[in-house]
């Protein structure tokens, strides 16, 4: 497939829910749309919804480069957008999960790390179901 096809791709992403049919197609393309949505990510000719989408995809495909996922995704929980860096804070809550439970998938995300980001994010605001999840996360106010 090529890059004509993938843009069209992208350009239904624009919705606020990701579309079951779209990220199945998108997934099952593998390696070669996954770089494609890593070139495209910052484009700021995205929409929030097409950003957040991406982010949930690049989420389930996540296991090609995980040290570049999780500091893509940690650069995201500070982006001037709310919804996007409220998605990409659920986004890490989740992966800081599985984490926690699959220890031998060794995914690269720390506690202390996290909490400088999610500090940070709050600071700009986050969604108020966001804020609560993070404090769950860690027992505590941050």
């Amino acid at each position: 497939m090529d890059n004509k096809n993938f843009q069209k791709l992208i350009k239904r992403l624009h919705s606020k829910k990701l579309p079951d049919d779209v990220a199945k197609q998108i997934i099952k393309l593998g390696k070669d749309i996954y770089d494609y949505l890593w070139v495209i990510i910052d484009d700021t000719n995205l929409t929030d919804y097409q950003v957040i989408n991406i982010l949930r995809i690049l989420y389930q495909m996540k296991y090609y480069d995980i040290q570049v996922f999780v500091n893509k995704l940690l650069s995201f929980t500070q982006d001037q957008r709310i919804d996007v860096r409220s998605t990409a804070c659920f986004l890490a809550i989740c992966l800081f999960r599985i984490k926690n439970e699959f220890k031998e998938l060794n995914i690269p995300l720390e506690q202390e790390i996290l909490t400088k980001f999610f500090r940070q994010a709050i600071e700009m605001e986050v969604h108020q179901t966001i804020k609560q999840q993070i404090d769950d996360l860690f027992k505590v106010n941050i």
